[in-house]
């Protein structure tokens, strides 16, 4: 593991992410400001390769990265993490010439990459169904459909757009990455983008009409997207979010318990026997977190696509657990003061509630758990072979 980059991605995370975050929930913005800081450190190249001047972090020092970098402001952890499994994609599936070109543009122009696959009747979670559809269209390609939950809308400079093969009904072999620039003719944003939490992830719905895009823009051959043990980064860098938000939430509980007095007895909350026992209990918690998540990362490497899917799923799983856990029960350390919005941890308590909503569900990460110890693997995703889905 590096501590260079980990620690340049807290200093980020303290001084200046953190002091920004408020704002970014309230105004329901993109975090353009951190993602500035991220590339002046170089963190916006941390999953692009250091033969075309990255950083090229290996998973255990990039779930740090995500994990540091979310205690300051969970979304733009998020919108990084989103940008770099993109990264990943165009490592693995780009042609050479991809590669050059998008990445440069990334190292040297600071520019971010969306990811955007939520669509309004499909369930990530049960397949990769994909109703956005790409037709050859003389010497290029044309989009048509609707997204959901378009991260970095308005932010990103290009959008890898997960799509289905027209005339293709078997989405093993229809599965297409498109790589769309945000200026693109026939891109529409409804805007909306008022949630619970994560509100500085931007991701309001968008509209493809006819959006030609050229012939060279398809990451990889069709079908392969989810072949190369890429889409299973998603869920382990999800966990890293988690796990970073329940560490705000629980840092910010213990100071309060210290610092905060109560009378008659005249003594920090921190004496009292309950709350040191709902403290204890999180922090045991949040240390099994910790050490699956880093344990998932540190077997990653040689993983393959199955192997992959199962380290995600279990990091995932529990992140999930304590993260709801962890900021819920600080919120009730902290007592009423707890859902002020001046105090970080009800900022956690609503971005952990909606993070933690990204697929795969608890049910499928369960059942692929179960599948898995029982000699049933399957990857973490489910690809449909038709229309009716999985």
């Amino acid at each position: 593991m590096s501590p260079g980059i980990v620690q340049t991605a807290e200093r980020l995370a303290r001084d200046k992410l953190a002091p920004r975050a408020a704002r970014y929930d309230r105004e329901a913005v993109n975090p353009i400001e951190s993602w500035r800081d991220l590339h002046a450190e170089r963190l916006l190249a941390c999953a692009v390769p250091a033969s075309h001047g990255g950083l090229g972090l290996d998973m255990p020092d990039y779930v740090e990265v995500i994990r540091a970098l979310a205690r300051g402001c969970a979304s733009t952890a998020m919108t990084l993490h989103m940008h770099s499994t993109v990264m990943r994609f165009i490592d693995a599936l780009g042609s050479d010439a991809q590669k050059r070109r998008y990445f440069a543009e990334v190292v040297q122009g600071g520019r971010l990459f969306g990811s955007w696959g939520s669509e309004p009747a499909v369930s990530l979670s049960r397949t990769f169904l994909m109703e956005t559809a790409i037709r050859a269209d003389g010497d290029g390609w044309v989009v048509d459909g609707v997204k959901h939950f378009c991260t970095m809308a308005l932010g990103a400079s290009t959008y890898m757009v997960w799509c289905a093969l027209d005339g293709e009904v078997d989405m093993g072999k229809a599965l297409a990455l498109a790589l769309v620039p945000a200026d693109a003719a026939g891109l529409a944003s409804d805007g909306k983008w008022d949630t619970l939490g994560m509100r500085g992830t931007y991701s309001p719905s968008v509209t493809f009409t006819g959006v030609r895009i050229s012939g060279d823009a398809l990451l990889g051959r069709p079908g392969t997207a989810t072949q190369v043990g890429i889409v299973e980064s998603f869920g382990l860098g999800y966990a890293a979010v988690y796990v970073g938000l329940a560490e705000t939430a629980l840092e910010f509980a213990l100071d309060y318990a210290k610092k905060r007095v109560v009378r008659p007895e005249n003594v920090p909350v921190a004496h009292d026997p309950t709350v040191q026992r709902h403290l204890g209990g999180l922090l045991v918690h949040l240390d099994a977190a910790r050490l699956v998540l880093r344990d998932a990362a540190g077997r990653w490497e040689p993983a393959d696509v199955a192997e992959r899917g199962h380290l995600a799923n279990r990091a995932k799983y529990l992140a999930t657990e304590v993260s709801l856990e962890v900021t819920s029960k600080a919120i009730q350390v902290v007592g009423g003061r707890g859902a002020y919005r001046e105090y970080p941890v009800e900022r956690a308590f609503r971005d952990a509630r909606t993070a933690t909503l990204m697929p795969p569900t608890m049910d499928r990460m369960l059942e692929a758990i179960g599948k898995g110890a029982l000699g049933l693997t399957e990857g973490m995703f489910k690809i449909s072979g038709g229309p009716q889905g999985a």
